[in-house]
């Protein structure tokens, strides 16, 4: 677990077997390891479960793609908690099948780190350094480690996720 001001991120833990290929280009989408029939609509449908949350079509994707967002009464987050204006996520259905999502950059980093995400290719540019490509669910236990990451994006859009640096916490040591 990492504190945060107002939340406590829960990582999920290591994400077992190799990466999934992508390219190293734009659209960054997820080339092997699809998840399995209808786990991409169900991610969807669990995912519009969290307050608050609502779909329309992404600007920033294909068109099949299903952007998350945020009203605008609950868009308290930073800027670079968006991919655009208030969408923080979007899911690739089949045969895309991953997600794009922003978290705060020391998650990032843990996320990728326990085998989750890669770096888009927006973020490693510079852009937009909190884009992640998340891996699509390949079972029911991934399932659950995606939407948490998910539900913490959606928070991270609320201005409720903001991490503390290690260095700006006293007394705070590397372990």
């Amino acid at each position: 677990m990492i504190a945060t001001l107002n939340r406590i991120a829960v990582l999920p833990p290591l994400r077992l077997g190799p990466r999934p290929r992508t390219p190293c280009s734009v659209p960054h989408l997820q080339l092997d390891q699809l998840p399995p029939e209808g786990a991409m609509e169900e991610l969807l449908e669990r995912s519009l479960a969290i307050p608050h949350v609502r779909q329309k079509q992404s600007r920033m994707a294909s068109p099949r793609s299903s952007a998350l967002y945020l009203p605008d009464e609950f868009a308290a987050g930073p800027p670079e908690a968006f991919i655009d204006e208030h969408e923080f996520c979007h899911l690739h259905p089949l045969p895309e099948g991953s997600v794009h999502l922003t978290l705060p950059l020391l998650l990032v980093e843990e996320v990728v780190r326990r085998g989750w995400a890669e770096r888009h290719p927006i973020a490693r540019a510079g852009i937009l350094p909190t884009l992640l490509t998340v891996y699509a669910p390949r079972d029911r236990k991934e399932m659950a480690a995606v939407l948490g990451l998910i539900e913490q994006s959606c928070q991270f859009a609320q201005g409720k996720l903001q991490m503390l640096q290690p260095e700006s916490r006293p007394g705070w040591q590397e372990r």
